[in-house]
């Protein structure tokens, strides 16, 4: 009777490992699904989030060729409003050429006008002459520099 009860023993024991061994490998390819559910997700998130940076990417080089762009239209229009300052200046410059030439030539005609009387004294229209004129040219420096800083300040606000 020992032998039998030695016998079962051995059977049970034999049953007992064979059960905790299908256990353990139900428990391994448990395991080993999780970790390949577990390896599609970070596959998954790995793309996600590089497609996510490719399109933060995208966006923000649009954004920076937009900025870039833009810059670049302000550049244009102050250097187009600096080139008409510069040309009304001329004009204006050419005005006053003109007014200086109509100023000499009425004082050329009051001292021929006067030549058949006593001597003319066209001093004071002279010195006259000379203030306007550099009045004139003060005023258009100034104006230069006015219109310069008005036209880069306005293209830095802009920018």
């Amino acid at each position: 009777m020992i032998a039998a009860a030695k016998a079962y023993g051995w059977q049970a024991l034999a049953l007992l490992l064979a059960a905790l061994l299908a256990w353990q490998s139900l428990a391994r390819l448990g395991a080993e699904r999780d970790a390949a559910l577990a390896r599609a997700e970070l596959a998954g998130e790995r793309e996600a989030s590089a497609t996510a940076a490719r399109q933060a990417s995208e966006k923000y080089r649009k954004l920076e060729d937009k900025n870039r762009d833009d810059l670049h239209n302000i550049e244009t229009r102050a250097q187009q409003e600096l080139a008409r300052s510069a040309a009304d200046a001329d004009v204006a410059r050419a005005a006053a050429g003109r007014l200086r030439g109509d100023l000499a030539g009425y004082i050329t005609a009051q001292a021929r006008a006067a030549a058949g009387q006593c001597t003319a004294d066209t001093g004071a229209l002279d010195l006259l002459a000379e203030l306007q004129r550099r009045a004139d040219e003060r005023a258009g420096e100034l104006a230069r520099v006015a219109d310069d800083a008005r036209g880069r300040g306005g293209a830095c606000e802009r920018a």
